[in-house]
């Protein structure tokens, strides 16, 4: 909140005697709190960069150290910092501003004289912004002439999605514009799912030990499988939540790291564990697990499975930084409430969901949409089911096709690239001639 205050007044103070008018060539872009290079801000960016002569991109990064390296990566004429009065006044010369969360700079009545894009960064499944319960009459002022008021539109997928996101921003649905998400281009790009998994195994294994063995990192697949699970804000996720799996709990559920240690050692009560990974052999599957960044306590039995050769590895941030560059690359996905499987519908492959705490978590944070009607895929309750849902869905029979089509038609009206696209509408709304 300091931080935004200070943001505020610094704004306030070189809007007084900054007399410019805006470029229109000149694109900003921002992401969480100025400080990070990712969401859809960085995607349009690189689109913009590369792909547009005619607008010169500016990123926002107020972070140091991110904003060099980044600068040593993609050139320092492109990114740029509000921490000081030239840094804002450099923002301010800029006519056209790109946000995934809030705007780069804070104040009312921007809308006059700048058109500032809400990118947004991802499909709200669950309740955002001003559809979330218990806000205060205050937040949703400051909500409103701060950051609704200001934005020229905010982009979503689907037009069935137009009236939830007018409720969810306070803008009027005429500002919610269906051109889609550029993260999403990614999904349409070609890639070599060993060619892609075995290089980030490998440069992991060169940070890590310092050598370099591509053939034995990641094992011979035929299928690759991403399970990437939901962040619970107040308990651990439970992986694989069986009743087979139960002894294999979390040090937070009253199972210390030491005593769970010592049961994967104890090969009487290691039966799913082993059924799990001769399944995985005999199917030929490279099982990828995903968790939030917060949530990688415990399971000290598939962290010692976290080896070069191994069909079950973490694919964490510090591995992957953004799943989305690399999502097309799995045959499945498994997952619970995260919105990544509305970007996954794309790609026309299965889903398998893992919804154990349905309705305990869909109470307290509240879904925009009927969980059943909009998660195609089976739900299994135990291991055997798991691992059959998965075996039919890649090599037997798929039922769920139909099902997938048409939920993914319910969220994603744009079903292509969209960089260019949303680069000619912000042409046109800022009044710049194609070139």
């Amino acid at each position: 909140m300091q931080n935004k205050i200070i943001n505020l007044i610094k704004t306030f103070w070189v809007r007084l005697t900054f007399r410019k008018d805006p470029a229109p060539d000149r694109w900003v872009f921002s992401s969480v709190h100025n400080e990070a290079f990712n969401y859809n801000s960085s995607y349009l960016f690189l689109y913009v960069k590369e792909h547009c002569p005619d607008i010169h991109p500016y990123y926002i990064i107020n972070d140091e150290a991110l904003r060099k390296k980044m600068q040593h990566k993609y050139g320092e004429q492109y990114f740029i910092h509000t921490n000081t009065l030239a840094g804002i006044k450099k923002v301010l010369g800029c006519k056209v501003w790109f946000t995934s969360t809030a705007p780069p700079l804070y104040g009312m009545g921007f809308r006059r004289k700048y058109k500032i894009i809400n990118l947004w960064h991802g499909v709200p499944l669950k309740k955002i912004g001003m559809e979330q319960e218990n806000l205060s009459r205050l937040t949703r002022k400051y909500y409103k002439y701060l950051f609704a008021d200001n934005y020229e539109a905010v982009l979503t997928t689907s037009q069935k999605l137009v009236p939830m996101m007018s409720r969810s921003f306070l803008v009027d649905q005429e500002r919610i514009k269906v051109w889609g998400q550029p993260r999403n281009d990614m999904l349409f790009q070609k890639q070599n799912p060993k060619t892609v998994l075995r290089k980030i195994y490998d440069e992991d294994n060169v940070v890590k030990n310092g050598m370099e063995n591509i053939t034995e990192n990641v094992p011979e697949f035929r299928k690759a499988v991403l399970y990437a699970p939901t962040f619970r804000d107040k308990e651990p996720t439970k992986l694989f939540p069986f009743s087979e799996f139960e002894d294999f709990g979390r040090e937070q559920e009253g199972v210390t790291a030491q005593r769970e240690e010592a049961m994967c050692q104890n090969k009487n009560i290691s039966d799913s564990q082993e059924k799990l990974i001769s399944w995985l052999e005999q199917e030929q599957i490279f099982l990828c697990i995903r968790m939030h960044l917060y949530d990688q306590t415990g399971y000290e039995w598939l962290k010692k499975l976290d080896v070069p050769g191994s069909r079950i590895r973490f694919l964490n941030e510090d591995r992957q930084g953004d799943i989305m560059e690399i999502l097309n690359v799995f045959d499945l996905l498994v997952t619970d409430y995260s919105s990544i499987y509305i970007d996954y519908l794309l790609t026309g492959k299965p889903i398998v969901f893992l919804p154990y705490d349905q309705e305990k978590y869909l109470q307290e944070r509240g879904m925009n949409f009927p969980y059943e009607k909009v998660t195609p895929g089976p739900k299994p309750k135990s291991l055997q089911e798991f691992l059959n849902s998965i075996h039919d869905l890649l090599y037997n029979h798929d039922g769920y096709v139909r099902q997938r089509a048409d939920i993914n038609d319910f969220f994603n009206t744009v079903q292509s690239p969209c960089c260019e696209n949303i680069c000619n509408y912000v042409r046109k709304i800022a009044a710049i001639e194609y070139k």
